[in-house]
């Protein structure tokens, strides 16, 4: 199949307009532009490849599979943003804060402004878990349900 590069020209068709909405809803469906999909489909034609030789139950697999793969990815983008907004509220934060803005600041008070932030800190890590690592009971708190 060709591949879609900068040099590209124009060519029209004039499908009817129920044809190329079916035509959209499939290319839709395999997650590509218009465009890609009537290249694509040309090509198949010209080539002589047998849609029936796909049989189309593996088509939905694979269309399935596709799509739990960009819902693990979603999943694992939250979860990246998650950490990411923990780490800005971490003890290492706190302390370059609290030394920038106390110079010369000893050991016994930074410790102190450490130990003061971990009830906080503590709360915002397991609102963040929750749902996703651990789940909240009455009694306390669990180890949450994995997807595998």
């Amino acid at each position: 199949m060709p591949e879609l590069g900068p040099n590209k020209t124009t060519a029209s068709t004039y499908p009817p307009e129920s044809l190329y909405e079916q035509w959209s809803d499939h290319a839709d469906t395999l997650d590509m532009s218009i465009s890609q999909y009537m290249i694509r489909m040309v090509e198949a034609g010209r080539q002589n490849i047998s849609m029936n030789e796909a049989s189309s139950e593996s088509i939905r697999e694979l269309l399935q599979h596709k799509a739990n793969l960009k819902r693990e990815i979603q999943r694992k983008e939250d979860r990246i943003q998650d950490l990411e907004r923990q780490l800005q509220h971490t003890s290492r934060s706190k302390i370059v804060t609290y030394i920038e803005d106390n110079p010369g600041a000893q050991m016994p008070e930074i410790t102190q402004k450490v130990a003061d932030t971990v009830p906080g800190r503590v709360a915002s890590h397991l609102d963040a878990l929750e749902g996703d690592v651990i789940e909240q009971r009455a009694d306390g708190y669990y180890p949450g349900e994995r997807d595998e």
